[in-house]
């Protein structure tokens, strides 16, 4: 039983060495700048991990765990075995493995795969601040424009405006002159109402000396005819 498990850990081992000479014999092929291989292949990062019924590398296997597989940890003693808690298909599993093979964050095959959710949705987000950036670009582009027109218009009604006030400032004088024209129009209609009165006055007086006139001079007549009458002829032959 021993030679089976330490058979296992050996082939775990070996397989882990060959990845890791592999992937790092890639790696430096790649930097040296070398045309690879059309035959290489690449060994999974998906390391299996057994599950067991008790601590020690001689218990029965309960499951092969997947790198990355979330676990509750439930106990840990002094030999470097932890016992845990294993989810799957609504039941949960109890069982050891070893310390060593337990990490306190994701696998970086995990994290990796989170950090590329992550980036992608900072990108969704960006492109959506880029997307609601141009609309207010194009919409701070047409406030400008009618920002500018109002201006325009502004201007030219500020322009009416002042030739409406200058219009209606010549109204104003127009009409104080009309208004003087009116009084000094009224005072003349007054005076010659006067005239008239006047005149009418003094022609009644004049009619009345021409009357009292003739009045004198027709007694004036009569007075001399009176006193300087010739004699009646009759009265002569009388006296004869």
């Amino acid at each position: 039983m021993k030679k089976s498990v330490k058979s296992n850990l050996q082939i775990i081992s070996s397989l882990m060495l060959v990845g890791g000479l592999t992937i790092g014999q890639t790696a430096v092929a790649e930097d040296s700048g070398q045309p690879q291989s059309d035959y290489t292949h690449y060994v999974t990062d998906s390391v299996q991990i057994p599950l067991r019924t008790q601590p020690g590398y001689k218990y029965k296997i309960l499951r092969l765990l997947k790198s990355g597989t979330p676990v509750t940890i439930l106990e840990v003693n002094d030999d470097g075995w932890t016992k845990l808690s294993y989810h799957y298909k609504d039941e949960d599993i109890v069982g050891w493995m070893p310390s060593s093979v337990l990490l306190n964050q994701p696998i970086a095959r995990v994290r990796l795969a989170q950090q590329i959710d992550k980036t992608s949705r900072i990108e969704k987000k960006l492109n959506q601040a880029l997307q609601e950036k141009s609309t207010l670009d194009s919409r701070f582009n047409d406030v400008s424009n009618e920002l500018k027109k109002t201006k325009e218009d502004n201007f030219k009604l500020q322009k009416q405006l002042a030739e409406i006030k200058s219009i209606s400032g010549k109204s104003i004088e127009l009409n104080e002159q009309n208004q003087q024209f009116s009084q000094e129009i009224e005072k003349i209609k007054s005076d010659n109402a006067i005239l008239k009165e006047q005149i009418s006055q003094a022609g009644d007086v004049v009619q009345r000396q021409w009357f009292l006139t003739g009045g004198g001079v027709l007694l004036l007549g009569l007075l001399i005819g009176r006193f300087f009458r010739v004699p009646n002829r009759r009265t002569k032959w009388d006296s004869l």
